[in-house]
């Protein structure tokens, strides 16, 4: 990763609209294989609204509505356990004097009751986690809207990968089946066999961070005789304009249902009429979830697709 050209750190980071930015530290990192794909959402967005020269302050505590972390669900049961398993997470880096420092993902928190919508979470990151996020010289941008359009934990976990090395010299690297695993975030004793890893992770991560990001990305199985022993990952931005990246930008802005068949190359499932649908439903109701779609289309005499 020496290779960065960029050796800012990332405290000198200012992200741009619509952006975060993500040490490499905390990217594709063993102990947080557990993490669903909320739990990856959650943090990040605790990342990004606490990012600034307030999250130095070992004094400082950050407020974000919960509305905010509730993703598509209609309700704020889930945010606790998602916050507790944040919590419980612990974090190991090598230290520049040779140490390891261990220390958890999420500090305190202090959060309204469960059934209050416009309640508030209040928490903070341990003071011993944010030299390590601050003070990185290797570092992903990654826009908010691609990280909120995965379907799978395994796609954003990818995506987060490539971001952390698109402006490395190298454009691949080849990693054995455990780093993968780790980089992906497969679950301990899960899809222990390559058939079932390639088909079940590594491949629909490739077809949605293709389909919905700026990068292009292919991964090339490497055999010794005929058992897979390591994965060739290959990377690359795709041009500007270019027709990819432009299909990748309108997918992004669609509605989720239809996502995974429609990046998959599969038949598009999703009238232009339901998503225009679909959209004038968020301009009305931002925060509003699928089922609140169906309702809405109810009330105003629409009949529900499947």
């Amino acid at each position: 990763m020496s290779e960065l050209t960029d050796k800012r750190r990332t405290k000198d980071v200012a992200p741009r609209r619509g952006e975060m930015v993500k040490p490499s530290e905390i990217i594709g990192i063993s102990g947080i294989e557990g993490w669903s794909l909320s739990d990856r959402r959650t943090w990040n967005l605790l990342l990004v609204n606490a990012w600034g020269d307030r999250l130095e302050d070992p004094a400082a505590d950050f407020r974000i509505p919960l509305h905010e972390l509730r993703g598509l669900h209609d309700s704020n049961d889930r945010i606790r356990p998602c916050l507790e398993r944040l919590q419980t997470t612990l974090l190991r880096a090598r230290m520049p004097d040779g140490m390891t420092r261990t220390v958890q993902m999420l500090g305190a928190t202090d959060m309204d009751d469960e059934d209050r919508e416009d309640g508030v979470l209040r928490y903070d990151f341990h003071p011993k986690l944010v030299p390590l996020l601050r003070d990185s010289e290797v570092y992903a941008r990654m826009q908010l809207k691609v990280l909120a359009a995965f379907t799978s934990k395994y796609a954003l976990s990818l995506y987060e990968v490539v971001s952390a090395r698109i402006n490395m010299r190298k454009v691949e690297e080849r990693i054995d089946l455990l780093t993968l695993r780790q980089w992906l975030g497969v679950d301990q004793g899960k899809l222990a066999r390559w058939p079932d890893l390639n088909r079940f992770a590594l491949q629909p991560a490739v077809q949605e961070v293709n389909g919905l990001s700026p990068y292009a990305v292919t991964a090339e199985p490497i055999r010794r005789g005929r058992k897979v022993i390591e994965v060739k990952l290959t990377w690359a931005k795709k041009a500007p304009f270019s027709p990819a990246e432009k299909a990748a930008a309108r997918e992004v802005n669609r509605m989720r249902v239809g996502r995974r068949a429609r990046v998959g190359g599969q038949d598009e499932t999703i009238s232009d009429e339901r998503h225009k649908e679909w959209l004038d439903y968020r301009a009305e109701h931002p925060h509003g979830d699928y089922a609140g779609f169906v309702l809405w289309k109810d009330q105003r005499g629409g009949h529900d697709a499947q």
